[in-house]
């Protein structure tokens, strides 16, 4: 099971996150997070000259993130929702 740092939406499988379109990982200034969902990710997220994703600079200091699950079900520590002002 994967989680979206951002939105907190569950999807089985990493295969399952690769069709659907979710980013493995993605920085907001020098912080990595991820991985993201699809919807998440269209919404939120572009990618910088240098190839990286990165988060929308009008979106920057104001995501606080959701726990991260990796693939087997375990979880990281890190905040939960998203805050938009």
């Amino acid at each position: 099971m994967i989680k979206c740092s951002i939105c907190g939406i569950i999807i089985d499988s990493f295969d399952d996150a690769v069709e659907e379109g979710w980013i493995p990982f993605f920085f907001e200034g020098d912080g990595e997070h991820g991985p993201a969902c699809s919807s998440c990710s269209d919404k939120l997220i572009c990618q910088s000259q240098d190839g990286n994703f990165e988060l929308k600079e009008e979106y920057e200091g104001r995501i606080i993130y959701a726990e991260a699950m990796d693939v087997d079900g375990l979880f990281e520590e890190v905040d939960l929702g998203y805050i938009l002002n």
